[in-house]
């Protein structure tokens, strides 16, 4: 792995543990706000965070909150699912090809087809999610996906698999029939692959989604941050970013 690529991993992997850190410290001196306002009722200030905190509770999300929400848990799922059908076809043993009836070649192709299909499904699902929800990581991991792609170009483009200008796929599946049982093998299900490198990545996307989901939950509750226009995500609060602004 490249230099850059491995600095991007470090500081993607701090940031997580400093954005739980964060997470749970904000929640604690909330809980503590609101334990020792609970007798004063004219703390002007501990009202306002009460009921505030009552409106998330009953799930009165910013629309920019919501929209994010989703964003992230559809990026959570597709990446899921990618992970999941990524690991079958690296999982297809290889075979004595010259020794296979048609029968038997036709139904491993068939299974590769339908794999690298809902592969290309996920796969841009996750990248339309990714690039509408924006942010420094998100932007990393889509930047890291074409990449994988330009890596593989010609041998995935001699299969039917093409990179649309926004990144995501496009699959030809009568090209991709039509090729060599053997071939589908070398270039969809081995290691260092295009399929082996998406899976790999697939993990950190979800490991950024879950961390996102589970800071706006918090938020929900303890309505710490707030987002703005321009489009950011949890890592910008601990890199100076904007998505996220601090109240008070």
């Amino acid at each position: 792995m490249a230099r850059n690529g491995i600095n991007s991993l470090i500081l993607q992997n701090r940031l997580v543990s400093q954005a739980r850190s964060r997470a749970r410290t904000q929640s604690a001196k909330m809980g503590a706000i609101l334990q020792r306002s609970s007798g004063n009722s004219s703390n002007a200030l501990a009202n306002a965070i009460k009921k505030q905190a009552a409106s998330r509770n009953n799930g009165l999300l910013s629309a920019a909150d919501t929209k994010s929400k989703e964003n992230y848990t559809s990026i959570k799922s597709a990446a899921e699912s990618l992970k999941k059908r990524t690991k079958t076809l690296l999982d297809m043993p290889e075979k004595d090809w010259e020794n296979l009836t048609e029968e038997e070649v036709a139904k491993y192709k068939e299974d590769v087809v339908t794999e690298v299909s809902g592969v290309i499904s996920d796969y841009n699902e996750m990248m339309k999610k990714m690039t509408e929800e924006g942010g420094s990581v998100n932007e990393i991991y889509v930047k890291q996906m074409k990449g994988y792609f330009q890596n593989a170009k010609s041998k995935l483009e001699e299969l039917g698999i093409t990179q649309n200008s926004d990144g995501t796929l496009s699959l030809n599946k009568e090209l991709l029939k039509a090729a060599d049982a053997s071939k589908m093998k070398e270039v969809l299900g081995k290691a260092g692959t295009f399929i082996d490198d998406i899976g790999k990545r697939a993990e950190n996307v979800i490991s950024n989604a879950e961390t996102n989901l589970a800071v706006l939950n918090r938020n929900q509750y303890a309505g710490n941050y707030t987002y703005n226009q321009y489009g950011s995500d949890i890592f910008d609060i601990l890199l100076g970013g904007s998505k996220y602004n601090a109240k008070g």
